[in-house]
């Protein structure tokens, strides 16, 4: 096993929108990217280079995932821009639902409820713990190349209109520990525990979305540092990192050539 942490700072134009799964007529937005999501950003660039779809059975991400251990994000603490999460109203024709109604004319048209975080000019940090070597073997890649397409980052974040532009993606070998450690990226509750700091609970899935077939995903707490100002809906960028310690099983990884604070808990073995 080759474990291996890719962190890349990303600067948005506008923001992304990730709405929650499951959702109908209202669909409201995470605020931040969940695993989910940061694994389909490093994949695009694999997809290009191993000549794989990005959906299906035999996608990228699909292939990617099974060597995946963590995925977080974090806003960059010396960034002036946080994430608002607003919903617009939009008119919607939903007429082929109401064919069967009386007087269904009256219906041919709802308003939907569209989520979106806004985040202009925001600076994000996303970190990718992974076996490399077994990544490699599944994408038909050697590790190097593979370790090279990862530093080459993505483009987007959620829908396509959710551009980032990496500012820089550095790659290495982690350090694991099991006791205290501070980080800027959200911690999911089932590998870590919240000792000290400020941070926001927001809930969302994990990468089990990925292997599972569910159409949807079981949420649970992820803990977003962030400053004291902050609320589920609106994250500001957080004064300095928050505490955690990992649960048990579950080992801090930190890479030390990227800034300090950017660290994740895992279960590898």
């Amino acid at each position: 096993m080759k474990l291996v942490m890719v962190v890349s700072r990303v600067r948005l134009a506008w923001g992304y929108s990730i709405r929650y799964a499951g959702a109908s007529a209202a669909q409201p937005a995470l605020p931040l990217p969940p695993p989910t999501s940061i694994v389909g950003f490093y994949a695009e660039p694999l997809a290009r280079l191993a000549g794989l779809p990005e959906k299906g059975p035999r996608s990228v991400i699909s292939l990617l995932a099974g060597a995946v251990y963590a995925a977080a994000a974090g806003l960059d603490p010396g960034g002036r821009v946080g994430v608002a999460v607003y919903a617009d109203a939009t008119r919607i024709l939903s007429l082929v639902f109401q064919r069967k109604r009386k007087e269904w004319q009256k219906y041919a048209w709802a308003v939907q409820s569209m989520g979106a975080a806004y985040a202009p000019g925001a600076t994000l940090y996303l970190a990718l713990l992974l076996d490399a070597e077994k990544a490699a073997r599944s994408l038909g890649l050697a590790t190097g190349r593979l370790i090279e397409a990862l530093q080459a980052a993505g483009w987007r974040l959620g829908a396509k209109e959710g551009l980032a532009a990496p500012v820089e993606t550095i790659a290495g070998e982690p350090v694991g520990s099991t006791g205290e450690y501070e980080s800027i990226l959200y911690q999911d509750s089932r590998a870590a525990s919240h000792t000290r700091g400020t941070v926001v609970e927001v809930d969302m899935w994990g990468l089990e979305a990925l292997t599972r077939r569910s159409p949807t995903p079981s949420y649970r707490v992820f803990m977003v540092p962030a400053s004291p100002e902050s609320t589920p809906s609106l994250i500001l960028p957080p004064y300095e990192p928050a505490a955690f310690t990992p649960r048990s099983g579950r080992r801090a990884y930190c890479l030390e050539e990227a800034p300090e604070g950017l660290c994740v808990a895992a279960e590898t073995g």
